[in-house]
């Protein structure tokens, strides 16, 4: 079931002339309807497309996006090809395996860059590397969760055996059961993604990182669209993807008025502070483009890291969640958008308050 995200209009918040200038060109002409598809409900998370409708990027160009939460990255591509959402922004895994199984999908616009699940030991079990995993437990959300492909392929390389060497124990999605879990030795090691593993942290448990650096650096979240849908309505796309640079851009160089915005739409997302803020940091760490593209253009692809992540998916069996087939990224990867998505004045947005 999809979900309608919430809608709150906080004129107080914007800028004043962003404002006046949106209701202005409301008015003089009729808007274009858009569907933008997250997996999950997460103003925190994403929020530079919601502030960049806040401040009245789309509306400036001519479009009247509706976010909605599809309960999944799958479940997102999914509603993009049936034609139930313009664009959605998946993880790369569920585009990749798409593409692999026919659909004309094109992946336009990087928005995350680094690996959102990750792999930590407590620091208390001296475990310090994947090696020191043997005779360990290790900790998922569930059994099917989008982590444990990542948590077998790691073991595997490491030449260690689910089931033998190590066990993969579920413990829930960083809720009380997790922590009590880690607390009581019941697991020495949790697997989950970045945003769990902060709330696992702000509960005072001290985890250290052991997923290899190469892992660490496989992409996450980016825009996707079909093939038909952006030959047909190509400026349409390429004026969502201004405006959600925009929203990067201006979120970029004003961290803390992004912050009081994005919490005025989802305060209780909000609410507590000892959550909110690691899970801020996270969203800000996902979104830091690697020193390789520092200087790149908002959405350019990190096609090194995507090659290393599709390289880890053709390991495996298709049981265990590996690509059926190769994926050609030179096609699946679509730059041809990123100049037009960047073709604004960044001085003037950042200066925005």
């Amino acid at each position: 079931m999809l979900h309608n995200f919430r809608s709150v209009r906080l004129l107080a918040t914007a800028s004043s002339a962003a404002l006046v200038f949106s209701m202005s060109f409301a008015s003089a002409q009729e808007l274009e309807n858009f569907t933008f598809m997250f997996p999950v409900d997460s103003v925190n998370q994403y929020h530079p497309f919601f502030i960049a409708d806040e401040l009245g990027f789309y509306a400036e160009e001519g479009l009247r996006v509706t976010f909605q939460d599809a309960g999944g990255s799958s479940a997102a591509v999914q509603q993009v090809i049936a034609g139930n959402a313009d664009a959605a922004l998946p993880a790369p895994s569920a585009f990749l395996n798409a593409v692999a199984q026919g659909f004309d999908l094109t992946w336009v616009y990087s928005y995350q860059y680094a690996n959102i699940f990750t792999l930590a030991a407590t620091a208390e079990s001296g475990i310090e590397g994947i090696q020191d995993l043997r005779g360990k437990r290790v900790g998922v959300s569930d059994l099917s969760g989008g982590e444990v492909p990542l948590v077998r392929a790691v073991l595997d390389s490491a030449g260690l055996t689910q089931g033998v060497d190590v066990q993969i124990i579920p413990v829930g999605s960083g809720s009380a059961l997790t922590v009590n879990a880690l607390e009581t030795g019941q697991v020495d090691a949790y697997s989950s993604n970045l945003f769990e593993m902060a709330v696992i942290q702000a509960s005072g448990i001290d985890m250290v990182t052991i997923l290899p650096q190469e892992a660490q650096d496989f992409p996450a979240n980016g825009v996707v669209v079909s093939r038909q849908m952006l030959e047909n309505n190509r400026e349409k796309i390429e004026g969502f993807l201004r405006a959600s640079a925009k929203g990067v851009a201006f979120a970029a160089a004003n961290d803390e008025r992004a912050y009081e915005i994005a919490s005025q739409i989802s305060p209780e997302e909000f609410e507590v502070e000892a959550i909110a803020g690691p899970a801020w940091e996270v969203a800000r760490q996902l979104k830091t483009p690697p020193a390789a593209l520092a200087d790149a253009p908002f959405g350019t692809h990190y096609v090194t890291g995507f090659q290393n992540f599709h390289d880890f998916l053709r390991q495996g069996t298709e049981e265990e969640g590996a690509l059926p087939v190769d994926v050609d990224l030179s096609i699946a990867l679509d730059s041809s958008l990123i100049d037009a998505a960047n073709d604004f004045d960044r001085a003037a947005v950042e200066a925005m308050q």
